[in-house]
């Protein structure tokens, strides 16, 4: 088995990795308006934090391969057991008919896709020939917010390094609590006034109306919209609240079981590229929906997607899953990883129908009221904006 750190080495990594961090920070404090030459030195500067982190890539990379279609690299693989490696689902399964391997040694091995996590976009391929030993999976308790991380390559270099932004969370709608209002975001308060409520949701069953002004949830007070889906996003479905809230003149109290989020109408994929490429970023297909993501600032490229993520002690704490922003990685954090390893994977032919797929467009009937329509866009609009930066504030 691969050791998942050398300790020795580690500590003269981790000491060089620190000071060049700091010189790097402060030369970026010192020059916001980046000249030729200070970019050169930028440049260098990020050579030398790379090369630091040799020691602490070296052990997880002898366990990474390149996952190659047609011989492009679509993505990284980790080796998880005798000739199985682990990658990302949506990449691979443009066509399996031309998969293959590339060890850091530079052999060339043919692989076939043998099992699916769909839910963690992940597919398990059996890959004939390849005698490395697998990665040790060590865990992310240690993880904090600003831990430093790395991403493996095969070469022995590192692919990527970041911090860690957000801590492990789940991206799943239904595990987003949901109250079931929607919001008139001019109302100046006090409170929040409700606009709408949704049909099937605990809000209605509650008998909350439109036109009631909501003033606290758990006895924390509200005032804006924000306020309210700040505190909601630290609920889970099925917990019961009291909200109190004024109807009229008169100030209720009442018990509201919450929901799962609905998840938003999907926009067009190519509409959805055009605003990702904006800014000049790439970023992976599938992107959402997992169970369990540890969030980095980490900037890798979509096919960098599937490599083992280590801390600057050598640890393996997660394996990359999605470049999702453009200062938004997601990474399966280990003990997810081992989870998933433990239950049987759904054969390949099952799920080759949504891989990689975005749902079509909703279709739409006219509404009598435009400014009503209006307003459902502005919240669709609002929710996928939720999504696409959640975490980035």
């Amino acid at each position: 088995m691969i050791e998942a750190y050398e300790p020795k080495t580690m500590k003269i990594g981790y000491f060089t990795v620190c000071m060049f961090l700091a010189c790097w920070t402060q030369s970026l404090a010192q020059d916001l308006e980046s000249s030729p030459e200070n970019q050169v030195l930028l440049d260098e500067q990020a050579a030398d934090i790379f090369r630091a982190l040799v020691p602490s890539v070296k052990s997880a990379s002898a366990g990474t391969v390149e996952v190659r279609v047609w011989r492009k690299r679509v993505s990284y693989g980790t080796i998880v057991g005798p000739e199985t490696v682990l990658t990302k689902w949506s990449e691979v399964s443009r066509d399996l008919r031309s998969l293959s391997c590339r060890t850091g040694a530079g052999e060339w091995l043919p692989a076939v896709v043998s099992g699916v996590y769909p839910d963690a976009d992940l597919a398990v391929i059996k890959v004939a020939g390849l005698e490395v030993d697998p990665v040790v999976f060590a865990g992310e308790k240690d993880l904090r917010p600003g831990s430093f991380l790395c991403l493996t390559r095969p070469d022995g270099e590192a692919a990527g390094m970041g911090v860690v932004s957000v801590m492990p969370r789940s991206l799943r709608s239904s595990d987003r609590a949901f109250l079931g209002v929607a919001m008139d975001l001019e109302f100046k308060g006090p409170g929040v006034l409700v606009r709408r409520v949704e049909l099937g949701t605990g809000a209605e069953r509650s008998g909350l109306m439109a036109s009631d002004i909501i003033l606290e949830v758990t006895g924390k007070k509200v005032n804006g919209s924000f306020e309210l889906s700040t505190l909601l996003q630290r609920l889970d479905p099925g917990q019961k609240v009291k909200i109190r809230f004024a109807r009229g003149e008169e100030e209720r109290e009442i018990e509201v079981e919450l929901g799962g989020r609905p998840r938003a109408p999907r926009i067009p994929y190519s509409r959805m590229e055009q605003m990702n490429n904006m800014g000049g970023h790439r970023y992976s297909e599938v992107r959402d929906g997992f169970s369990s993501v540890v969030q980095s600032d980490m900037q890798i490229a979509p096919e960098d997607c599937g490599a083992p993520v280590v801390d600057l002690e050598g640890r393996v704490v997660g394996l990359a899953i999605a470049r999702a922003g453009r200062i938004k990685t997601f990474i399966i954090p280990s003990s997810a990883i081992k989870k998933l390893l433990a239950s049987k994977p759904a054969p390949p032919e099952v799920q080759l129908g949504d891989a990689g797929k975005m749902s079509p467009p909703e279709v739409r009937t006219p509404e009598a009221d435009p400014f009503e329509a209006m307003r459902r866009r502005l919240e669709e609009m609002k929710r996928l904006m939720e999504e696409i930066e959640e975490g980035d504030e």
